[in-house]
């Protein structure tokens, strides 16, 4: 029972963690929806989606008490955030849709790797993480063990992997009834966003050193 219980619970913070539109992943999946590249945009989710299962289950794990025992480790994520969220920032600020789309480009797995790399180097997804299993713990929903791990990452990621699944369905579906021209608006929005996220990582950094 408390595995069902950990699974159910996992899924529901995936899902619904993974809906506000404001992350690295979020950009880069509606850019591609904007391009018609539903294919490569369903595979940036889902190797996300990895990435995020990783981290779900070594946040259970124990990783809070980990990371508490090695303070320069904490530094080093703002930094990595910082960088990695001016960089796409940039990027998406300055985007353009491009209609050509290269042969085989859909069927490349460029997209998944694309997707696990950039929600690998993202540390705030540690933090989530992290704050997710504290607060559970501190609800006491059910017996914590390190056996629960494998099944709470899991269920997380297939929380995270649905909501993408949605998402690019969504845009599919209703792509004829938004404007390209103000789908390109907000993902230079959200561009600007990350610049604003890695402002406040490097913030984070400058207090920690």
């Amino acid at each position: 029972m408390s595995t069902l219980i950990t699974c159910l619970v996992a899924f529901a913070f995936g899902f619904i963690g993974s809906i506000p539109l404001t992350g690295p992943i979020a950009v880069m999946v509606l850019s591609l929806c904007v391009q018609k590249r539903f294919g490569a945009a369903l595979r940036v989710g889902l190797g996300a989606a990895l990435a995020e299962a990783l981290y779900a289950a070594v946040a259970f794990w124990g990783f809070t008490t980990f990371l508490a025992n090695r303070p320069a480790i904490l530094p080093l994520s703002h930094a990595l955030s910082a960088l990695v969220l001016t960089l796409l920032g940039v990027y998406f600020l300055r985007w353009k849709p491009e209609d050509e789309v290269k042969p085989g480009e859909e069927r490349s797995l460029m997209g998944f790797l694309l997707g696990f790399t950039i929600s690998a180097l993202n540390p705030t997804l540690l933090a989530t993480w992290s704050a997710a299993v504290a607060s559970l713990y501190s609800r006491q929903l059910f017996a914590f063990s390190e056996v629960l791990a494998l099944p709470f990452g899991a269920a997380a990621g297939a929380g995270v992997a649905c909501w993408e699944l949605l998402l690019v369905g969504l845009l599919k579906r209703y792509e004829n009834r938004l404007p390209r021209s103000a789908l390109t608006w907000v993902v230079q929005g959200m561009g600007l966003l990350l610049i604003v996220g890695a402002v406040l990582a490097g913030r984070d950094l400058v207090r920690e050193l």
